[in-house]
């Protein structure tokens, strides 16, 4: 028993789960108590390849346990009968236990079938103790390899989203055949474990409406885009990272995407191809570039009717919810998508050095926002000059401004209006202008608040945003110690709480 709780609470311990969950594991038989979603997915990344037999081998033992417990006629707490719940014993009952005499003799018979059963189970306390030491010996080499793939991950995505807003500006920064301005919504996305992931875009194409003539040749286009090296074109200088359009297609068409990659005909213009393969359900070209190639797929923009939905913007919901806020599994989305979108964009052209919330668009049909899961951040590509251009704030208080525009956008999300509306007249200068510290002086008052109405995780995050409180002398997202700082300062906390929200609610 000894070795069998040791070993338990070495790996429940890093757990922090409550005393009546950690009774249940340690003393409870029916094994049910290992089975809650949350207690498996920690089980599962603390054990690695060991989980299963690991849950094979607690099965087993409580089920020799409780074999064990009946055949020596205990309860089903693996009691005597003469112990009450209590603990009183009752000597009298235990004394005419062990005088009636087929007790006696059964338990003569049976001794070395109750010893052998006992070996079993040692059996498995053992397994269990190995297979948890050997778990935890190694959980510091597999959680740095999977920091070093997230760092990798990490580093390549921002390069291949500034790839792909190059390739789309080389071709639309200028107006094609259409004369009218293209628009591309890159639609914010969640990356729990980056490690084994590829660097994918989900694209929404469309024009710039406000500068659009009222003739378009088309209206939504949805696409992913995944980077793959173009291998008959690596040269002895580093490969180029060559971004491969696919529009959302039925399932299946992902197996044939190869195949009729060798056939696919050469497209010269992508408006035109966009327009021409709207309604076809095949391949209809590739754009091939001196450094890319861009296979493309046509399917229907999912889940919205064309013509009839626009985007609104997230400051735009938080004036309009003026003051209501979000609901938990909402603004927990929110919070990470930002969090994640900044690891991802940053020093980019899709999210400026000084972004807000009016940047994120929502998608929304008619007056009802689709999926606030689904925020967008877009780039209309109109002249050759219309790149982003970076605009940092100068004040040395503030070290990394993408960074403390999340903590803004946070406690947005939180206080459910803009920081704009809190600002007072010890805020503004002696003439009650904005200054460069207006914003900073608003947050930083804020966020001293803010854990007396979120979550610790939420409030941390959100502080250490403000403040760019991350360990270290160097604030650049392009700084690998940086960046894994603010992964595990910003992102891991927030993600600990969107799994906590939006976990299936199990009836009882």
């Amino acid at each position: 028993m000894v070795i069998y709780r040791n070993s338990l609470e070495e790996l429940l311990s890093p757990l922090v789960l409550s005393d009546s969950q950690l009774y249940q594991l340690l003393e409870e038989t029916n094994g049910s108590a290992w089975e809650t979603p949350d207690l498996v997915s920690s089980l599962r990344d603390r054990l690695g390849h060991n989980y299963l037999p690991f849950k094979s081998s607690i099965k087993q033992l409580n089920k020799k346990v409780v074999l064990f417990g009946h055949k020596l006629q205990l309860d089903d707490k693996l009691k005597p009968s003469w112990v009450s719940d209590s603990g009183h014993i009752d000597t009298k009952a235990r004394d005419s236990f062990f005088k009636h005499p087929l007790n006696r003799i059964r338990g003569g018979f049976n001794s070395e079938k109750y010893k052998q059963l006992l070996l079993l189970v040692q059996d498995d306390i053992n397994r269990i103790a190995t297979l948890t030491s050997g778990a935890i010996a190694l959980e510091p080499l597999r959680l740095d390899r999977k920091q070093k793939a997230n760092a990798a991950y990490w580093t390549r995505f921002p390069i291949h989203a500034q790839q792909l807003y190059e390739c789309l500006n080389s071709r639309w920064s200028s107006q094609c055949h259409c004369q009218c301005p293209h628009e591309a919504s890159l639609r914010l996305e969640l990356h729990k474990d980056a490690s084994n992931r590829a660097a994918i875009f989900k694209i929404l194409f469309s024009f710039d409406k406000d500068l659009a003539t009222s003739n378009l040749p088309w209206d939504w286009r949805a696409v992913e885009i995944e980077p793959s090296e173009d291998t008959n074109r690596i040269t002895t200088q580093r490969a180029q990272v060559s971004p491969r359009i696919i529009v959302h297609s039925a399932p299946g068409t992902q197996r044939s995407w190869i195949r009729c990659m060798q056939a696919a005909p050469k497209i010269s213009d992508l408006c035109k191809a966009l327009k021409d393969g709207a309604r076809t359900a095949c391949c209809i070209g590739v754009l091939d570039d001196v450094a890319f190639k861009h296979h493309i797929h046509s399917a229907v923009l999912p889940n919205v009717q064309e013509n009839n939905h626009k985007r609104t913007t997230l400051q735009d919901i938080l004036e309009k919810r003026a003051g209501i806020g979000f609901q938990i599994k909402e603004k927990c989305t929110l919070a990470l998508t930002l969090a994640d979108a900044v690891l991802q964009l940053h020093d980019t052209p899709w999210l400026g050095e000084t972004w807000s919330t009016k940047d994120i668009f929502i998608l929304s049909h008619g007056q009802t926002p689709i999926l606030l899961s689904q925020p967008y951040v877009s780039k209309s590509f109109t002249s050759p000059t219309n790149a982003t251009q970076f605009c940092g704030s100068k004040h040395r208080i503030i070290k990394n401004a993408t960074v403390f525009a999340l903590g803004i956008a946070l406690l947005e999300i939180s206080y459910g209006r803009r920081l704009i509306t809190f600002e007072t007249p010890d805020d503004l200068d002696d003439h009650g202008n904005r200054t460069l510290l207006t914003d900073y002086l608003i947050a930083d008052r804020l966020v001293e608040s803010i854990h007396t109405r979120e979550l610790p995780n939420f409030a941390n995050a959100a502080r250490r945003c403000v403040h760019c409180n991350f360990d270290g002398v160097v604030y650049s997202l392009k700084n690998d110690s940086f960046r894994e700082n603010f992964y595990q300062g910003v992102i891991v906390p927030l993600q600990q709480d969107y799994d906590y929200a939006t976990m299936p609610v199990v009836s009882a």
